[in-house]
């Protein structure tokens, strides 16, 4: 296997200046996967051991490679960012296999394919050095490659003439070289005279002036993307997330105005489903098949079982939902909300951390909080459990057995039980369990008053005279 004499830099130390804020670029996300985690998750497919060099936020870096388990990988800290030839020399002492692969960091668009290339390219000719090359309409920021008889140079933009600026064919930032070859060049690279840094690209030229193979393998500018500023960001995620529509397309799944819709690179959409307009599918995220999620919806680290409709503007998160249930429109779920088959949670419904089993209706107006609901239970609208003990600072449970029915207006003071086919009357206020089939009131009782209205009114005109 080629891959097996490959080892792999990856470049991460710089300050991402033109993203003009205090992080790294490489943490942002790009379809919910933070940008250095894909160079780095495409070198683990290919089983190839990997440098990352990092530097500015490096903390920040190294926490979010951790998180994610990237295997076969070591940080090496470049102390002063001092350029990409200074940035592959600090990993000098780490290199075994026979060739380096180079490649930045902010290329989340990068396939595998296109390393499988390269290493073939590189192997096969024999070749001392190998880079990926793309032409782009705006080359602006990129490295040019000039290309001569038997000679390949990249010229950094910082120092292009006029006519090499015109230069369409951009360096991509994705290298193959000998290990020899590198050993014996790594400490003759010099500081440019504009930037005070060292470039890895000088390697191409040196190569090239010493008469040893040097090739260029050129690809498509949208698989290459490198990302510098927050437009370029933008940019990647729309090609990114239209790639993955494209995928679910092909499955079965309609996205009814796709351009609005946000939608991250780990979830997973069954055939038949509709995602409406405005609709955010987050967070490893799992929909059934044959499902309805209406606009302006977020859905996020959520499972939601076949034929189940979530009506618009609903966000639901950390929650798994059954089968044929509905939720919405304008409905909370969060915090491992689970719904059995067939539940309805209606508009302007919250639920938090509750258990709730088949065939119950909350369809108005309610909160319910650390609540376990049996199956076939109604609840009213305006209904609370109120959960939250302010003096001792503990959230306490409700519990609802089958077939218990809540009025409109009402007030579960939890703890509370609400025993099987109960039913509270409307405007009541519940402190004490209720036993099985039996009818709880808590409220004060109707006054009547008669021609009162009239004795008022009398009042008032009486006042004026």
């Amino acid at each position: 296997m080629k891959n097996a004499i490959i080892q792999a830099i990856v470049l991460a130390a710089g300050r991402s200046t033109r993203f003009n804020t205090d992080k790294s670029k490489l943490g942002y996300t790009v379809c919910g996967k933070p940008m250095i985690l894909f160079p780095l998750e495409l070198l683990q497919r290919l089983e190839i051991p990997a440098s990352l060099i990092v530097g500015y936020k490096a903390e920040e870096i190294k926490e979010v490679v951790k998180v994610a388990k990237i295997k076969n990988i070591n940080f090496i800290t470049q102390e002063k960012q001092l350029g990409t030839g200074n940035a592959v020399a600090c990993s000098k002492k780490d290199w075994s296999k026979d060739h380096i692969l180079i490649l930045n960091g902010d290329m989340p668009l990068l396939d595998d394919s296109i390393i499988e290339e390269l290493i073939e390219k590189h192997v096969s000719t024999k070749a001392t050095l190998s880079f990926v090359a793309a032409h782009c309409l705006n080359p602006y920021g990129y490295g040019r490659v000039i290309k001569e008889i038997n000679k390949a140079t990249i010229v950094e933009e910082k120092n292009c003439n006029e006519s090499q600026k015109n230069i369409t064919l951009m360096n991509a930032g994705i290298y193959l070289v000998s290990k020899e070859f590198l050993k014996t060049s790594i400490d003759k690279l010099e500081k440019n005279s504009v930037s005070g840094e060292i470039y890895i690209t000088d390697l191409a030229e040196m190569a090239s002036n010493q008469g040893l193979v040097v090739q260029v393998m050129q690809v498509s500018y949208d698989h290459v993307r490198g990302v510098n500023t927050l437009e370029e960001l933008w940019a990647v995620e729309q090609i990114k997330r239209s790639n993955l529509m494209k995928t679910w397309m092909s499955k079965g799944v309609r996205f009814e105005l796709a351009q609005s819709i946000h939608l991250d690179i780990d979830v997973e959409i069954g055939s038949g489903s509709f995602i409406g307009t405005g609709v955010h599918v987050l967070n490893g995220t799992k929909i059934g098949k044959n499902c309805t999620i209406n606009a302006f919806s977020i859905i996020e680290n959520t499972t939601i079982d076949d034929n189940s409709q979530i009506r618009s503007h609903s966000v639901i998160q950390d929650s798994t939902i059954g089968k044929d249930v509905i939720v919405g429109p304008f409905a909370r779920l969060r915090s491992d909300v689970i719904l059995a088959d067939k539940v309805q949670i209606g508009n302007f419904v919250e639920v938090k951390k509750s258990k709730i089993k088949c065939n119950t209706n909350a369809a108005h107006l309610s909160y319910i909080g650390d609540s376990e609901l049996g199956s076939e239970v109604n609840i009213g609208a305006g209904t609370i459990t109120a959960n939250y003990d302010s003096l001792l600072k503990v959230k306490n449970k409700t519990v609802l057995k089958d077939k218990v029915k809540i009025g409109s207006n009402t007030v579960l003071v939890a703890p509370v039980t609400i025993n099987e086919g109960a039913n509270v009357a409307a405007g009541s206020v519940i402190t004490k369990d209720v036993p099985e089939y039996s009818l709880a009131i808590a409220r004060g009782r109707q006054a009547i008053i008669d021609d009162w209205v009239n004795k008022k009114l009398k009042e008032k005109e009486n006042i004026h005279i």
